[in-house]
């Protein structure tokens, strides 16, 4: 198989970052980290094959030695037997949900096991059928919430923050610095 480039690892540990979101406990700041780095990796302004063989990954701002080895197996093999057993346990679909302002990774667990909930669609139709309230701390407030956060997601897809966008250019530019040009 051939190495994956910086960008198709960004993409794989964006999805560890979303999938470890969800599994509770302090999977929040994991799933941050994976999601920064893959924001850093995806900015890299030389190759990550080389920055990966030259063992300079920890270089790169929020890569420590966990998400090194992370980043060096995905860009080797193209997956992580973390992403691998994350994969079996939630379908693809049930990570839009993580896109919806305001609503939590741990409610959107309980909206797919308690609910069978898997889509954005399933999601919808079940707040307007006023189905979520037969599990407990799935209530009103909840339901408004996720039809706010729906229709504040169609309008944002793809926004980013300024201050995560100038970090980004920031980080681009100490890697041209050290690769000298």
């Amino acid at each position: 198989m051939a190495k994956l480039d910086a960008a198709a690892v960004a993409k794989l540990l964006v999805e560890l970052g979303r999938r470890t979101a969800l599994i509770g406990g302090d999977s929040y700041f994991r799933s941050r980290a994976y999601v920064r780095a893959a924001e850093h990796i995806a900015a890299l302004t030389e190759p990550l094959g080389v920055v990966v063989d030259e063992g300079r990954l920890q270089q790169i701002p929020g890569i420590g030695t966990v998400i090194a080895d992370v980043v060096t197996a995905l860009h080797c093999t193209g997956t992580h037997p973390l992403l691998e057993r994350l994969r079996q346990d939630v379908p693809e679909s049930v990570l839009d949900m993580l896109t919806i302002p305001g609503l939590k990774p741990e409610k959107i667990d309980i909206l797919h096991r308690e609910l069978g909930i898997s889509t954005l669609e399933e999601l919808e139709t079940a707040v307007r059928e006023d189905r979520l309230k037969s599990v407990k701390g799935l209530g009103p407030a909840l339901q408004r919430k996720i039809l706010q956060g729906l229709e504040i997601r169609e309008k944002t897809i793809g926004a980013k923050h300024v201050h995560r966008a100038a970090d980004l250019v920031d980080t681009a530019i100490e890697n041209l610095r050290l690769s000298g040009l």
